[in-house]
């Protein structure tokens, strides 16, 4: 019997860590979205404020990164990092236009990278 609800609780506890991690996935990058579709626009207009934008989302990405590479490793997590340094360095010499297509590369980066780490009815089969 003690073998049963052994068992019992690790299922349980492995269904908890899944949907958790779940959860962080699917919120992390609905933020990611945001940060990304609010800095597109700063590009497309040029602003002053693109270059602190990115800073800002670098900052946070790597926070985030640090847990994501917890329980999923993914070699596209780690060029996502480095798509965030060339959009930067973009910005910092003032080139708006390159800046632009390298946002457009994050934000279909940033929805590969969900769905490779979100949990999928195709995950299944």
């Amino acid at each position: 019997m003690k073998k049963v609800v052994l068992a019992v609780f690790i299922l349980v506890v492995i269904i908890v860590s899944g949907v958790l991690e779940n959860v962080y996935i699917t919120r992390t990058f609905t933020d990611l979205d945001g940060k990304l579709k609010k800095l597109e626009s700063s590009i497309k207009e040029q602003s002053e404020t693109a270059l602190d934008d990115i800073g800002e989302i670098n900052a946070w990405w790597e926070k985030r990164r640090t847990y994501i590479e917890l329980f999923a490793y993914s070699p596209d997590v780690r060029a996502f990092s480095v798509a965030l340094a060339e959009t930067e360095g973009s910005l910092e010499c003032g080139d708006f236009d390159n800046a632009l297509s390298k946002c457009h590369s994050l934000i279909v980066m940033a929805n590969g990278i969900k769905r490779l780490l979100d949990f999928n009815a195709e995950d299944i089969i």
